[in-house]
C-alpha cells in the first residue's frame, strides 16, 4: 500500500509542482520587467478603486458605525466587479498565447520527443499560463480584506468574489489549451478566442437585464430588478447575487424544476464555479487525448481527410480568379486579404447588428418602444457594434507588421522601390478599409430611423438625420487612431502574440480612461455644453449623440434645448474630429520618419 501511495505521491508532484514546464515558464517569466509591472498596475487599480471609494467614507467626522459599514460595502462591491472584469480581460490574454506559441517558435516536434507525458505536456502548459493569473488574485487579497475592518462584508463574500474571479480564469485556460492541442489554433484563432469570450459575457449580460428572462418567484430588489435564469451561467450576473444586489430564489419556491435547476437558481455562484471548474477538468483531460495525435505532426486523420475532401478544387488556372487590385497594392493586400481570411466571423458580426436592428425597429414601428425608449437601445446598440469594431480593427492592426515579419516577407518588401510612407499608408488605408463594412451597420440603422422618423411619423424623430452623418464621420476617425497606434505597436514588436497583448491593452486602456472621463464631463457639464462635449471621446460619442436625452435633466429641459444641443453637437463633432484627425496624422508621420530605423534596428544592421 504505501508503494502505491509513493508511486501516486511521484506522479503527482511531476505532473504539477515538480512539472518542468511549469517550473521553466515560472522562472524564466517571473523575472521578467513586463510582468512586474503587469502585477504593478493590476494592484494599483484595485488600490486605487478602494482608495477612490472608501476614504470619502472614512473622512466624514460625524458618520456612523452604519455609515461606515455600508461605504465599506460598497467599496468592496466596486473592487469586486473591477477585480472580475480585470480576470475577464487577462486571463484570455494570458492564456490564449498557448494556442499559437509553441507552433510558431517550432518547438512543440521537440517537446514531444522528450519523455514529457501527455499530461505533464498539457497541465504544464495550462498551470504556467494559469501561474501568473493566480498570482494576481492572491495579490490582491489584502485590498479586499481592507474593507473588511468596518463591518458589512463577510468572509464568503470575499470567497464568492475570488471564487468567480478563478474559475473564469481557469475556463479560459483550459478552453486555450483545448483549442492548441486539438490542433486547430492558428494566428486568427487567438483573436476570435478572445472576442468570442467578449461575446457570450456581453450578450449573456444584456439578456440578463431583460425582464423576460428574470425568474417569477425571484424577489425584486429596490429598483424592482430580479435575479436572471442565465446568473448560474454568467460571472457578473453571479457577482450581483453575491453582493446581495440582486437576491436569489429560495430554493422551496422553485417547484417544478429538476433539482439541479434548482440548486443552480438558489445558488448561482456556486453554480458557476461548478459548472466552470467540471467543464476545463473536461477539456483538459480531452485535451491529453490528442497531444501526440497525426494532426500535430502533420499526418491525416479522418478530419483533415474530410476536409481535404470537401475543400478540393481541380487544378488550372480557374481555380483563381483574376482580382483588380488598387492602385496602391499594400493597402488593396491588407484589406482584401484580412477580409478574406475572416470572412465568417465578420459577417456572423454584421449579420448579428442587422438581426438586432431590425428586432428594435420592428418593435419601435408597431409601438412596443416610445421615441425616448428607443434611444437607449439605440445607442446601446451602436456602442456594442463600434467597440467590436474597435477590437478587430485593434487586432488585426497589432499584426499587420508582425505577420510580415514572421512570414519573412518583410524583407522582400523591403528590397522593392517602395518606400516607408508608401507601405505605411497602405497598411493604414488598408486597416480602415478592413474596418468599414463593421461600421456601416450601425450607421445605416442609425439612417433608417431618422428617415422613418423624419417621413413617417409626426412627432421628433427618434434620431437625429444629421446624427448618422456626424458619427459615421467621427467612428471613421476614431477608427484611424486605434489602426496608427496598432500599426505603431506592430512596427516596434516581434511577434503576433505580444503585439496583440500590447495593442488591445493599450486600446482598452485609452478607451476605459477616456469613457470614464468624458461619461463624468458631460453630463455634469449639461445640457448644449454637454452636447459639445461628447463627441471628444468615442464612446460618450456613441451613447450621448444618440441619447442627447441623458444631458438633460427634465424632457422639459431637453424639449426646450433639443434645436441649441444640435448645433452644439455639430459644432463639437466638427471640432473633435479635426483634433483627432491631427493626432493621426501626427502619429502617422512620426511612424514614417522613424520606420527605417526601426527595421534596421530589428534586423541588426
Amino acid at each position: 500500500m504505501n508503494a502505491v501511495m509513493r508511486k501516486l505521491w511521484l506522479w503527482f508532484w511531476h505532473l504539477l509542482p515538480a512539472n518542468p514546464i511549469l517550473v521553466r515558464v515560472v522562472q524564466g517569466a517571473s523575472r521578467r520587467p513586463r510582468h512586474l509591472w503587469l502585477r504593478t498596475g493590476y494592484l494599483a487599480a484595485l488600490l486605487l478603486v478602494v482608495v477612490v471609494s472608501l476614504v470619502p467614507s472614512m473622512s466624514d467626522v460625524s458618520a456612523s458605525l452604519t455609515d461606515l459599514a455600508k461605504g465599506a460595502s460598497g467599496t468592496f462591491a466596486w473592487a469586486s466587479m473591477v477585480q472580475l472584469a480585470m480576470m475577464c480581460l487577462l486571463a484570455p490574454v494570458f492564456t490564449a498565447a498557448a494556442i499559437t506559441q509553441e507552433r510558431d517558435a517550432q518547438t512543440f516536434n521537440i517537446l514531444l520527443s522528450t519523455p514529457l507525458t501527455n499530461a505533464q505536456i498539457v497541465f504544464g502548459s495550462l498551470m504556467s499560463r494559469l501561474y501568473f493569473v493566480i498570482v494576481l488574485l492572491i495579490a490582491g487579497l489584502p485590498i479586499f480584506l481592507i474593507t473588511m475592518v468596518y463591518g458589512g462584508v463577510t468572509t464568503s463574500q470575499v470567497l464568492e468574489s475570488f471564487a468567480l474571479s478563478g474559475s473564469t480564469a481557469i475556463l479560459t485556460g483550459a478552453l486555450a489549451i483545448f483549442i492548441a492541442m486539438i490542433g486547430v489554433g492558428t494566428r486568427r484563432t487567438i483573436f476570435s478566442f478572445y472576442l468570442s469570450i467578449a461575446l457570450y459575457l456581453l450578450a449573456l449580460y444584456l439578456l440578463g437585464m431583460w425582464d423576460r428572462t428574470w425568474v417569477d418567484v425571484a424577489p425584486a430588489n429596490i429598483g424592482g430588478q430580479k435575479m436572471s435564469w442565465l446568473a448560474p451561467l454568467h460571472p457578473f450576473l453571479a457577482l450581483d447575487v453575491a453582493l446581495n444586489r440582486i437576491q436569489p430564489p429560495p430554493y422551496s419556491h422553485l417547484t417544478g424544476t429538476s433539482e439541479t435547476v434548482r440548486f443552480a437558481l438558489a445558488n448561482p455562484s456556486a453554480a458557476y464555479v461548478t459548472w466552470t471548474t467540471t467543464t476545463a477538468f473536461m477539456l483538459t483531460t480531452i485535451s491529453v487525448l490528442f497531444v501526440r495525435r497525426g494532426a500535430k505532426t502533420g499526418e491525416t486523420n479522418l478530419f483533415t481527410a474530410i476536409t481535404a475532401k470537401l475543400g478540393a478544387r481541380q487544378a488550372g488556372d480557374t481555380t483563381r480568379p483574376p482580382r483588380q487590385v488598387w492602385k496602391n497594392p499594400v493597402a488593396w493586400r491588407e484589406a482584401k486579404t484580412r477580409a478574406s481570411g475572416g470572412w465568417l466571423l465578420r459577417w456572423m458580426i454584421i449579420i448579428g447588428g442587422v438581426t438586432a436592428s431590425a428586432l428594435i425597429f420592428y418593435y419601435y414601428v408597431v409601438g412596443g418602444l416610445t421615441t425616448d425608449g428607443v434611444r437607449p437601445w439605440l445607442a446601446a446598440l451602436v456602442t456594442i457594434e463600434f467597440g467590436i469594431a474597435v477590437i478587430i480593427a485593434a487586432n488585426t492592426a497589432a499584426t499587420s507588421m508582425t505577420k510580415e515579419k514572421e512570414s519573412k516577407t518583410m524583407d522582400i518588401m523591403l528590397t522593392t522601390p517602395v518606400t516607408s510612407k508608401y507601405i505605411l499608408w497602405g497598411k493604414l488605408r488598408g486597416l480602415v478599409s478592413f474596418a468599414a463594412p463593421l461600421l456601416a451597420g450601425p450607421i445605416a440603422t442609425l439612417l433608417v430611423f431618422s428617415i422613418y422618423g423624419m417621413f413617417v411619423e409626426n412627432g421628433p424623430p427618434a434620431v437625429w438625420i444629421e446624427t448618422a452623418v456626424e458619427l459615421a464621420a467621427l467612428m471613421v476617425i476614431y477608427m484611424g487612431v486605434v489602426c496608427v497606434i496598432g500599426l505603431r505597436i506592430s512596427l516596434n514588436a516581434r511577434k503576433n502574440v505580444t503585439a496583440v497583448m500590447y495593442t488591445v491593452g493599450t486600446i482598452i486602456l485609452l478607451c476605459g480612461v477616456a469613457s470614464l472621463l468624458g461619461f463624468t464631463i458631460a453630463p455634469n457639464a449639461g445640457g448644449e455644453f454637454g452636447a459639445f462635449l461628447a463627441p471628444f471621446t468615442p464612446f460618450t460619442a456613441m451613447w450621448y449623440m444618440v441619447n442627447p436625452k441623458d444631458l438633460f435633466e427634465s424632457n422639459a429641459d431637453f424639449v426646450a434645448g433639443a434645436v441649441t444641443a444640435r448645433v452644439a453637437t455639430l459644432f463639437g463633432s466638427a471640432i473633435a474630429g479635426v483634433v483627432v484627425a491631427f493626432i493621426v496624422w501626427s502619429l502617422y508621420s512620426n511612424l514614417v520618419r522613424n520606420f527605417d530605423m526601426i527595421v534596421r534596428k530589428q534586423s541588426g544592421t
